[in-house]
């Protein structure tokens, strides 16, 4: 079954005078249940609107958005805001952590939100922390953990709802080389513990590999995607190339229009 379907999917900002500017462009992107995707492009490609028009964060102007079979272009705001509670995991770059709860509480801020007092009081919080390693910081606060403890524990918050997919926007864009690759070792064990579709926004390579597919971005375009055939490895390389080949061609544009 498909978790998520993009059809056709335009997105316009207003600039100045009035103005349009097409920042996607008929936009056509399948995610298979379970599936691990991830989106790269240079800046200013539309990579992180895509994912927030894909999340229903943010509106656009035309196509369809279906997200487990529900049409989120024909839901209302407030049934919109339901439906992500319930159906959807969101991961930042930064963390989103609340300063003044600790981490245990701010993992169970979607199930207050929710009412869900049957699962605060049952011990999947504990299975998730000891899954991504957390148990020894739940009563800690945010500022006296790790960088990468802090983002583990917004993994943690966005999956406590059981979602049916995840939504990461440069989700170790702030994180050192070592706590980058444990919150995606967890990333991997959660789409395979969970059987939950993730999609991630980045621009790192080694980032990139732990996904089974990775679409490419180039001014509001999906201009090619690669799949994951063997181990990591081979598909660190095969990314590798695809982006100097963009970066080449790039700079042969920028040499010519000067």
């Amino acid at each position: 079954m498909n978790i998520l379907e993009i059809k056709n999917v335009c997105k316009n900002y207003k600039a100045e005078k009035g103005i349009n500017t097409k920042v996607l462009k008929n936009i056509n992107l399948t995610v298979k249940d379970n599936e691990f995707v991830g989106i790269m492009g240079s800046s200013g490609s539309g990579k992180t609107t895509l994912l927030n028009v894909a999340a229903g964060i943010d509106s656009f102007d035309d196509g369809k958005i279906n997200i487990y079979g529900n049409d989120i272009s024909k839901m209302k705001r407030n049934e919109l805001s339901l439906f992500r509670r319930n159906n959807i995991g969101m991961v930042f770059q930064d963390f989103n952590l609340i300063s003044s709860l600790s981490i245990k509480e701010n993992i169970l801020v979607p199930l207050i939100l929710d009412k869900k007092y049957e699962i605060i009081q049952g011990d999947s919080i504990d299975k998730l922390a000891k899954l991504l390693d957390i148990e020894e910081i739940m009563n800690k606060y945010p500022y006296e953990i790790s960088g990468g403890q802090q983002q583990r524990a917004a993994i943690c918050r966005a999956i406590i709802n059981s979602p049916k997919i995840i939504f990461a926007d440069e989700p170790t864009g702030n994180l050192d080389s070592s706590s980058s690759e444990k919150v995606l070792e967890y990333f991997k064990l959660l789409h395979s513990e969970y059987n939950t579709g993730i999609v991630m926004v980045t621009h790192e390579i080694f980032s990139a590999s732990y996904c089974d597919r990775v679409v490419f971005l180039k001014d509001g375009v999906i201009i090619k995607e690669i799949i994951k055939k063997k181990d990591r490895f081979e598909f660190f390389n095969c990314i590798m190339k695809e982006v100097q080949a963009f970066s080449m061609i790039d700079k042969r544009r920028k040499s010519n229009e000067v």
